[in-house]
C-alpha cells in the first residue's frame, strides 16, 4: 500500500503565510483554508493511489522536561521551544490559531484521517508511522522540516509541496556525502534555533557536515578533539563559580554589551573555560577555535542530539479513510467565499 503522511502544522502555517492577504467579504481571514485545500487537491492529483493522514502538533513532553532538566543543572540557558514569542505573533499565525479548529472540521468532510496526541509532535507521530509501515508499504512525507531528513529510508521520501521538490534517501545521500544515519549528528553539533536547541556557537551546516564526514559521528569528534586538548586542560583547569563571574566581566557573556562575546552561552558548568581562558590571554596558541568551542558545549551537543531524535509511538491507531461528504465542503467554502476551489472539489473524492 501507498502512504501520503501530511504534516499538518507545517503546511498550515505555510499556506497562512504564503495567502496572508486574503479574506473574505465579512473579513474572515480565508488563506488558511484556501492554502490548505488548494495544496490537497494537488495532492490527491499527484498521489490518486495513496492514502492520506494528516498528523497535528500536540506538545512534546519528553523534550520539555529534558531541557527543563538541562536549565536546572545550568547546562543551558531557557528550554525547548522557549524562544518563541507567543505574545507578539506575526497575524499569519495568529489567523493559523484562529482558524485551526475550523479547518480541521472542514477536512473532516474531505474523508481524509487526521490525529494528533497531546504529548507528542507531529514528526514523532509521522515518525512512528514509518517505521511501522516502511517495511511493506511506499510512504511520502509531506513537509518542508529539515527534521524528517532522518527519516528517508528505501520506501520512504519526503516531498516539499510548496517547492515541489523530492527527496529520496540516495539523493541526500549523494549531496551530502554521508549517510542518513549521520545526519542526527549533525544536528547536534548545529543545534537548531527555531526549537531553541543548542548545539555549537559558530558551527552552522558545513562545518558539521565536514567535522562529520571526518570523524564519524558527534561521540566520535568529542574524542578526537578530546585527545587533543586534554593535556592543555590539565594545565588550564576549569574555572568554577567565582571565576566565572570574572570571565562574565571580560566580555565572554553575551549580557556584556561593551564587548562582542567570543564564546557565548556559556554557564558555570562548562567545561574548557580555562582553556579557553588561557587562550583569550595568549598563554596558548595554536588552538582551533571550532575544536575548543565544540569541547566547552560537549554536554549541550549530548542534549541537542536527544532534543532532535523523533519518538516512538506505541499502539497506533490504523489509517482509516473516512466518509467523504462534498455538500458539507462546499458549505465551508461558500463560507469563507472561496470560489475558486468549487470546481475541485471532486478531486479529493478520488
Amino acid at each position: 500500500m501507498k502512504y501520503l503522511l501530511i504534516d499538518g502544522n507545517n503546511l498550515a502555517v505555510r499556506c497562512a503565510f504564503a495567502n496572508e492577504a486574503l479574506r473574505s467579504t465579512q473579513g474572515i481571514p480565508t488563506g488558511v483554508h484556501f492554502g490548505v485545500f488548494q495544496s490537497l487537491i494537488k495532492l490527491k492529483q499527484q498521489y490518486p493511489d495513496y492514502q492520506f493522514l494528516i498528523s497535528w502538533d500536540g506538545h512534546s513532553t519528553r523534550r520539555i522536561k529534558e531541557s527543563k532538566e538541562a536549565v536546572g543543572k545550568k547546562l543551558i540557558k531557557s528550554g525547548y521551544k522557549e524562544n518563541r514569542d507567543k505574545e507578539n505573533l506575526p497575524q499569519p499565525l495568529k489567523d493559523f490559531h484562529d482558524q485551526s479548529l475550523f479547518l480541521k472540521k472542514a477536512i473532516d468532510q474531505t474523508g481524509i484521517p487526521q490525529i494528533r496526541y497531546e504529548d507528542q509532535e507531529t514528526d514523532d507521530v509521522i515518525n512512528s508511522y514509518c517505521s511501522l509501515l516502511k517495511k511493506d508499504n511506499e510512504i511520502v512525507c509531506v513537509t518542508s522540516d529539515s527534521d524528517y531528513i532522518q527519516l528517508l529510508d528505501t520506501n520512504v521520501t519526503i516531498y516539499d509541496s510548496m517547492k515541489q521538490k523530492v527527496t529520496t534517501k540516495e539523493s541526500w545521500e549523494s549531496e551530502n556525502g554521508i549517510k542518513i544515519e549521520q545526519y542526527l549528528d549533525m544536528c547536534a553539533l548545529t543545534g537548531d534555533t527555531s526549537d531553541n536547541i543548542f548545539g555549537v556557537y559558530g558551527v552552522g551546516d558545513k562545518t558539521a557536515l565536514e567535522m562529520i564526514k571526518e570523524h564519524g559521528s558527534w561521540q566520535k569528534v568529542m574524542e578526537a578533539y578530546h585527545r587533543e586538548l586534554d593535556p592543555l586542560r590539565l594545565t588550564y583547569p576549569d574555572l568554577k563559580d567565582k571565576e566565572f563571574e570574572e570571565l562574565a566581566k571580560m566580555g565572554l557573556d553575551p549580557s556584556n554589551p561593551k564587548k562582542k562575546a567570543k564564546y557565548p552561552g556559556i554557564t558555570i558548568n562548562t567545561p574548557f573555560t580555562g582553556v579557553a581562558m588561557a587562550l583569550e590571554n595568549k598563554s596558548v596558541k595554536k588552538i582551533a577555535k571550532t575544536t575548543l568551542m565544540t569541547l566547552m558545549f560537549e554536554k549541550t551537543v549530548e542534549l541537542a542530539y536527544s532534543l532532535s531524535k523523533m519518538d516512538i509511538i506505541e499502539n497506533l491507531p490504523v489509517i482509516k479513510q473516512g466518509i467523504f461528504c462534498k455538500e458539507k465542503i462546499l458549505e465551508y467554502f461558500n463560507y469563507y467565499d472561496i470560489q475558486s476551489l468549487k470546481s475541485d472539489v471532486n478531486i479529493l473524492n478520488g
